[in-house]
């Protein structure tokens, strides 16, 4: 029998689908503008929610403290390199390679003790056959939409390590106040990062802040809670399994605002990467 797919999940994709949808509202702010702003909304809305648990993070073990800055770090390192991806390629293509996070889940969950089985290896394989469709297709587009790629495949990376980390602290942090510290510490590298690079957040427009706060509400403060509150009481994998709903919903949303119809190598290759992943990871 199949494993029952955790529903509860299914919000949470709807509200992270809105993430690269906003991102290309927000251009053509620079990514690293961009990401900075979503996460320091989130912050603040985070912590503004969470506000009576605060206290709980001063009386954090050291170990544990070290855990939630590495956790910020990997958040950040998401963010900048995912969003700054979709300037380099198609929304389909972004999404669809951020989405393998499962596959480094599994390579990640062995901290965890969790090894991946040969079904989920025979998964991972064709999962990686897929991107490399995603990437051949992009070849072709030019040299520019393979750096895309790139940057996607380490927004995979670091979002599965994100999860990996929440999934260790567990029930010892209270949810609200750790993601506010969360994004704030993310939010702080990404800032750092953005004027390293020379950009101004002071030239943002209108549009592009309200694009950031859309994306700190509805993805980040929303949507990023109801999946770490599930990574908590879930296998990781699991958790990221649900996520490959969010190219789906993201590709569609772009298509239907923007007008931009997902290339035939991103929707084959994306189709290859969840066929692949559903059979690794949805056990029987």
């Amino acid at each position: 029998m199949a494993t029952r797919f955790p529903y509860r999940l299914v919000a949470a994709i709807a509200c992270v689908s809105t993430g690269a949808p906003f991102a290309r509202w927000a251009a053509p702010t620079p990514p690293l503008a961009i990401g900075t702003l979503r996460v320091g909304m989130a912050a603040l809305l985070l912590f503004g929610a969470g506000w009576r648990d605060v206290h709980a993070l001063r009386r954090l073990p050291t170990r544990e403290l070290r855990l939630v800055a590495l956790s910020g770090v990997l958040l950040g390192v998401h963010f900048g390199s995912w969003i700054a991806s979709l300037s380099f390629t198609s929304t389909a293509a972004s999404v669809s390679l951020v989405a393998t996070n499962p596959i480094f889940a599994a390579l990640f969950g062995t901290l965890l003790g969790d090894r991946p089985r040969r079904r989920e290896l025979v998964g991972i394989a064709i999962a990686g056959g897929g991107c490399a469709v995603v990437a051949g297709g992009d070849w072709s587009v030019g040299g520019e939409a393979l750096v895309g790629d790139g940057l996607a495949l380490v927004g995979a990376a670091s979002a599965a390590a994100y999860l990996v980390v929440g999934r260790r602290l567990r029930e010892r942090v209270p949810l609200l106040p750790y993601l506010g510290a969360v994004n704030l510490i993310a939010g702080l590298g990404l800032l750092v990062a953005t004027l390293a690079t020379g950009a101004a957040l002071t030239a943002v427009s209108g549009h592009a802040v309200l694009a950031c706060a859309g994306a700190a509400l509805v993805a980040s403060f929303v949507g990023h809670s109801l999946l770490n509150a599930a990574v908590r009481v879930t296998p990781t994998h699991l958790v990221a399994l649900a996520i490959l709903g969010e190219p789906i919903g993201s590709s569609l949303i772009t298509w239907a605002a923007f007008g931009e119809q997902p290339p035939i190598h991103a929707v084959l290759g994306g189709a290859i990467v969840l066929v692949g992943i559903a059979l690794g990871f949805v056990r029987r």
